[in-house]
């Protein structure tokens, strides 16, 4: 590794061993390229619409993400329809393809680099506000994301239709998750029998090909401390401790994009405009109804697209309450504030939920444990990903072993916590680049670097998956400006029983350190260096719950900011066909529209939402030219 750092080698060659370098330096950056070649995805309509113009669209969908990609091939699936689907962002970087490096593509071009806004109650161990990244690439978050298939339970779904949304029960939805899957587990569908699971969809789902030791070792820890066992999380029982499906496809990625997009590529009635930032959508003021869509390319050429049937935002909990709010969609005094012609007067914004998550640090001190060599391991690893699509790099490590819990009633089938896992393997660095992209503050991030430095660790991460907390996703009205960015409130941790439940849910958890397991690899919890929480005595519950209101961050998964509800709803911004209320021509597909968050990672429920909304559209306007205008 020395010579590949610098330095001439000692001995020169006579011909056929430079031949063979050159060779292998060739193979190496063809088998890069293939990894994500530019002819794979969906072709950018731009150029030619900056060129010739736009055509009238039938739908004009805002956002290709885990909701949008769906629904742009779906409605594609009427060759007399013609789609435009507008994106954000670009190509996914070559990172999104490459499992092990799906942490490294925060703060980039690929992400919205969202912050929300300090609070007392949570996140005061992050350095600007907790940091949310959001996908700005062809499949979105679904793109950027831990590639985790998790849909969540009945229960769930149930809710939202006791919420008076017909037709969103879990019987109802069961159909549109295993409309997408294809899953690859013939022993999983052989024991299920199709009851929960489908081959033939379009989103390949099935089991990391990479089991790392550390993975092993927490599941027998789970054992020996009594935990539940399940061999899966999408079946009849949520709970228990096992290894989660993903998204992936031989050892890559299989993004939402990949899954919906990339195999109706060529559809003449499909155009996909990428780098299309959209500002507002507008009504033909003959009828009132949505029909204009504005928005920059490259965010230096204004366009309009015009839309003949419906305007669909699927641009995310972040960005579509805030377009629907720029448009004159959202709380009238918010709207006066800033000067915003009113439309509809609509709780937009509101009713944000999110998955926290508070982290412990366990180290494990076996001796057998060495220093993670960094350049060696990530050298032999990608020559041997690049090459075969295998080892370390086509996994994530232990971000596959995944746990749900019910900290109050061991017997029930609902979890209201959840675990996931990553590891920082001794020496490697990796808890440097975990804080950095965070944005832990200097204490904590050199706290976790001094565990990282004497052991390998493994992060167990505690996940509240019902908060009562809302937040709230609204425009900066002080120096008002249309391409500012939204202001988000999380709402983390300000109902007492969410606290509660976290401080249950660390509880558990550290019920691992007293198992043999442990004990036989020298396991530890590690004491986090906190200045105003180490004058509390440690192990308490006022000692956790200032813990967890520093060290609280997002899994990524907000919701709820145009909630589907009935008109006697006074919080609904949606009917249960997703159509915005008091306007028409307009529909939200996004997880924008859930009542309540599920309990699991948000997206699969996502991909259902806009299977489920395709059929609903398809079913409002016809399968063909000559429908009934609604």
């Amino acid at each position: 590794m020395e010579a590949l750092m610098g330095g001439q080698c000692a001995a020169q060659s006579v011909g056929p061993a430079n031949q063979l370098f050159g060779l292998l330096v060739q193979t190496i950056l063809a088998a890069q390229c293939a990894i994500s070649p530019p002819d794979m995805w969906p072709k950018d309509y731009g150029p030619t619409a900056l060129q010739r113009g736009l055509d009238e669209y039938d739908f004009v969908i805002v956002g290709a993400g885990s909701a949008g990609s769906v629904v742009a091939n779906r409605l594609s699936e009427n060759p007399d329809w013609k789609v435009l689907l507008l994106e954000a962002g670009g190509d996914p970087p070559i990172e999104s393809e490459i499992p092990e490096t799906f942490f490294t593509i925060q703060k980039t071009d690929a992400d919205w680099e969202n912050y929300v806004e300090p609070t007392p109650h949570a996140s005061k161990g992050s350095k600007d506000g907790a940091f949310w990244p959001r996908g700005r690439t062809l499949g979105g978050c679904g793109a950027i994301n831990a590639m985790l298939y998790v849909r969540g339970n009945s229960r769930d779904y149930d809710g939202w239709a006791e919420l008076g949304n017909p037709n969103w029960e879990w019987s109802d939805v069961l159909p549109y998750f295993k409309k997408s899957e294809d899953n690859h587990d013939s022993e999983l569908l052989r024991r299920d029998g199709g009851k929960y699971h489908a081959a033939g969809g379009y989103l390949k789902v099935g089991n990391f090909p990479v089991n790392h030791p550390l993975a092993e070792v927490m599941l027998q820890a789970f054992k020996d401390a009594g935990f539940e066992s399940t061999a899966d999380i999408n079946g009849a029982r949520q709970v228990g401790f096992g290894r989660a499906q993903g998204t992936i496809v031989n050892g890559t990625r299989c993004s939402p994009a990949k899954a919906f997009l990339v195999p109706v590529k060529d559809r003449p009635n499909l155009h996909v405009i990428k780098h299309a930032v959209v500002v507002t959508v507008e009504r033909d003021p003959s009828t009132e109804r949505f029909k204009y869509v504005n928005f920059m390319i490259d965010n230096k050429v204004l366009k309009v697209a015009h839309a003949r049937k419906e305007v669909i935002l699927a641009a995310g909990a972040i960005n579509t309450p805030h377009i629907l709010q720029l448009s004159g969609i959202g709380p009238k005094a918010l709207l006066e504030k800033v000067n915003i012609p009113l439309v509809a007067d609509l709780p937009v914004g509101e009713n944000l939920q999110d998955h926290l998550f508070v982290p412990l640090l366990f180290k494990m001190h076996k001796s057998t444990a060495e220093n993670y060599n960094i350049q060696q391991e990530l050298a032999k690893n990608l020559f041997q990903y690049i090459m075969t699509r295998s080892g370390p790099m086509a996994g994530h490590g232990v971000t596959s072993v995944i746990g749900f819990i019910n900290t109050l009633d061991a017997t029930s089938p609902f979890a209201d916590i959840e675990y996931h896992f990553f590891q920082f393997e001794k020496g490697s660095g990796k808890s440097v680049l975990f804080c950095d992209k965070v944005g832990y503050t200097q204490e904590i991030s050199q706290s976790m670097l001094e565990a990282a430095t004497e052991a390998d660790v493994v992060m167990a991460i505690v996940v509240l998956l019902n908060p009562k907390s809302k937040g709230r996703v609204t425009l900066a009205t002080e120096d008002f400006n249309e391409f500012n960015p939204p202001r988000i409130q999380s709402g983390y941790l300000e109902a007492k029983e969410d606290v509660e439940a976290v401080l249950r849910g660390i509880r558990y958890i550290n019920k691992i350190v007293d198992t043999p397991t442990f004990r036989e690899h020298e396991g530890e919890l590690h004491r986090m260096k906190l200045s105003e929480c180490d004058e509390l005595v440690y192990d308490s519950d006022d000692y956790w719950e200032c813990y967890a209101r520093y060290t609280t961050l997002t899994l990524y998964h907000p919701v709820g900011t145009a909630k589907m509800g009935p008109d006697s709803d006074k919080e609904a911004v949606v009917d249960a066909r997703l159509r915005v209320k008091g306007v028409e021509g307009l529909r939200v597909v996004d997880g924008s529209i859930m009542p309540n968050i599920v309990s699991g990672n948000t997206n699969a429920p996502i991909m259902m939402i806009g299977e489920k909304a395709s059929d609903m559209i398809k079913e409002d306007w016809g399968e063909g030219p000559n429908h009934t205008e609604l």
